[in-house]
């Protein structure tokens, strides 16, 4: 027996696709309230007895505050690529040598040996 190790021999290359990429984006304003601050004006009225309160039970007091503002708004482009299934056609098998055309080169890359407990993320380099 043999201390051999399978090696799968990859090829990578790159490939590029130009695109014009495009997304709507809405910009929501908001306001927000901050801390208020309640002064009293003159010296409060003290009335005997039961009094019935001019306005609006539980009413609101409405009023209006316009102001124009300019949103940044950072937004960063990117895509994610994923490869759909592999295919493959079967150009025969021998015992002798028949790709001699095919020779390993500078950029051809080993990669780790995969066993039955190797899983995806163990031969896969994660995504960005």
């Amino acid at each position: 027996m043999s201390d051999f190790v399978e090696e799968n021999q990859t090829c990578p290359t790159v490939a590029y696709q130009l695109s014009s990429v495009c997304v709507p984006v809405t910009v929501t304003p908001f306001a927000k309230a901050g801390m208020t601050t309640t002064k009293c004006c003159k010296k409060p009225t003290v009335t005997a007895g039961r009094y019935i309160c001019d306005g609006i039970k539980n009413g609101q007091c409405v009023f209006t505050i316009s102001q124009d503002i300019c949103v940044e708004v950072p937004v960063e482009f990117g895509a994610v690529a994923a490869v759909g299934d592999t295919y493959v056609a079967c150009n025969g098998a021998s015992a002798d040598e028949i790709c001699p055309d095919c020779a390993l080169n500078d950029a051809t890359v080993t990669d780790p040996p995969v066993s039955e407990d190797t899983t995806v993320k163990d031969v896969l380099p994660e995504l960005p």
